[in-house]
């Protein structure tokens, strides 16, 4: 609370006051955008869709989108494909193919398919490319959005956003200049598109459990892949960025990479982002270098504007019992969810023990979470209403971003500081135009030391 005093600046204030300015500021020295505008679709009009970073949740985003243009009725073909690795794009060109060629939603060619550092300018600036998904390491996709906003392009960007203060502002900037011209993005926070979830969230905020005092949120899960070295002939550019989620400037640490979602949800119930965190972490299981500079634990306490705590807990242990689960507790009693995309259940209880309301009936009727989220990218852009939705998980990324640098540096911080001040900066220096391969200056990062690690 007391950054927020002293700068006079709230975080709402800042959300309508400071984006404009950095919006002003981007517009005039980073960005150079095309002039463009989103465009209704005329009925032999086709959108051409393109790719940066073809992993398996890429290629799983692309099949979503086509999906959703199907059941709109609209004309969506995959014209580029981009990826650091060509063995990337060939996996996600054989699997679009087989399965959406035969219904025209497939137009990739040698000449569209790129490769290397660069290959994400190449294709946000190609002419048949309307909308880029964008799917590469979290750590990479402010320089990814912000290519795509310059050519005018259209985006689908997974979550988190951003890692750090740095990249949390570039997002924001190119958020705004894509509203300003008439760009649309969506973003991989795909509950906000479930009808179970979100009537879990109308409910609590409706009071079904009366004013909400407190929450828990739990993301405990096995440790994820790990690609090796590439029989050591990977550059140790190559290297992290093939095994991103083990490095903090990549993934944002496990608790941004895979736990947003658990955090997002209580931002959405509260309103808005929490004021301060504090927090503790480390690495006991996965202590092996390979396993980069990532913790695998987190423990933190979230503070609202309302004096509401929330606790998140999140871990990466092997052969544990795994818990994905959010609880509410209010004045009037508690809320249970268990997210599940497409089958997310939720009861609500009196203090009695009473089942108040409940919905857990499987499967969510035809509401496919991760389609929806490309349904409304593709209705919004061919009505000429484009969504946008950058600011809120902006929000929600940097709030894991709080968490995570409470436990690194073992201090409370505040969310106002990380977002108007904090000169925090992750990556290597002399990637903003691009990663770059080969004898580059990289070194294996160290594992943050709570107490000596200090954020400024």
């Amino acid at each position: 609370m007391s950054d927020m005093n002293q700068h006079g600046l709230s975080r709402r204030s800042f959300v309508k006051q400071g984006t404009a300015g950095l919006a002003a500021t981007a517009a005039a020295a980073n960005l150079g955008l095309l002039s463009t505008h989103a465009f209704a679709q005329s009925g032999d009009k086709t959108l051409g869709l393109g790719i940066v970073g073809c992993g398996g949740r890429g290629t799983g985003a692309l099949g979503n989108c086509l999906k959703a243009a199907e059941e709109l009725g609209l004309k969506v073909r995959l014209v580029a494909v981009a990826d650091v690795a060509a063995d990337r794009t060939t996996r996600t060109k054989k699997a679009i193919e087989k399965s959406w060629g035969p219904k025209g939603g497939y137009g990739v060619t040698d000449d569209t398919t790129f490769v290397g550092m660069d290959a994400y300018k190449k294709l946000c600036a190609h002419p048949d490319v309307d909308i880029v998904v964008q799917t590469t390491p979290p750590g990479l996709r402010y320089l990814t959005l912000r290519e795509a906003v310059k050519n005018g392009k259209h985006s689908f960007v997974e979550k988190p956003v951003c890692v750090d203060s740095d990249t949390y502002r570039h997002v924001i900037e190119s958020g705004e200049l894509a509203k300003k011209n008439g760009l649309a993005i969506v973003t991989g926070t795909q509950y906000r598109r479930e009808n179970s979830y979100a009537d879990a969230i109308k409910h609590l905020q409706d009071g079904v459990i009366g004013e909400i005092t407190a929450s828990y949120q739990y993301y405990c899960a096995s440790t994820q892949w790990h690609l090796g070295d590439g029989d050591g002939s990977w550059d140790p550019m190559t290297y992290q960025m093939r095994n991103w989620p083990y490095f903090t400037w990549l993934s944002g640490d496990l608790i941004a990479e895979q736990s947003i979602h658990n955090i997002d949800a209580i931002n959405w119930s509260m309103g808005g982002p929490p004021i301060k965190a504090y927090a503790s972490g480390g690495r006991i299981d996965r202590t092996e270098s390979e396993y980069g500079n990532i913790y695998d634990h987190f423990s933190v306490h979230f503070e609202y504007e309302n004096g509401v705590q929330s606790a998140f807990m999140g871990r990466h242990y092997k052969g544990s019992t795994n818990k994905v689960s959010n609880r509410w507790i209010g004045t009037k009693g508690t809320m249970d969810l268990r997210p599940n995309p497409g089958r997310t259940a939720w009861i609500a209880r009196g203090h009695d023990g009473q089942t108040v309301l409940a919905r857990n009936t499987g499967r969510d009727g035809n509401n496919q979470p991760y389609v929806e989220e490309h349904k409304a990218l593709l209705a919004g852009i061919t009505s000429n209403a484009p969504v946008m939705e950058i600011q809120g998980v902006a929000d929600s990324s940097l709030t894991c971003i709080l968490g995570r640098e409470s436990a690194y540096s073992g201090k409370e911080l505040e969310f106002n500081f990380l977002a108007n001040d904090a000169k925090l900066k992750l990556r290597p220096e002399g990637i903003d135009n691009g990663p770059k391969a080969g004898p580059v200056e990289l070194p294996f990062p160290g594992v943050r030391r709570p107490g000596k690690y200090k954020i400024v």
